[in-house]
């Protein structure tokens, strides 16, 4: 084997950002004592299979060479990630001051 692609190496990564963030999301609530609506959940998982979909294109056209569209996906995808991230945590503290 002369050559051993390293693309994995940034799957691998991606895998262990998302399962930190979703391991420390569950024991934040936990200790919190936070219960999440459906669509809250729903705003979460879509956000983060939006951000895998990203990260899926941004190696891909790099490995292509076409490092333009590569920096456009990270553009056009991130920024709705922005906006579920924010909105989903906009509707937790909100309800969450209501109970309070």
């Amino acid at each position: 084997m002369r050559y051993i692609s390293w693309v994995w190496f940034w799957y691998v990564l991606l895998g262990f950002l998302l399962g930190g963030g979703a391991v420390y999301l569950w024991v934040t609530l936990r200790e919190k004592a936070v219960n999440l609506v459906w669509y809250e959940w729903t705003l979460i998982v879509l956000g983060a299979l939006i951000y895998i979909l990203m990260g899926q294109t941004f190696i891909a056209s790099f490995g292509e060479g076409q490092s333009q569209a590569a920096w456009m996906s990270l553009i056009f995808m991130g920024i709705p990630i922005i906006l579920i991230v924010v909105g989903s945590l906009r509707l937790i503290k909100s309800r969450l001051a209501k109970q309070s």
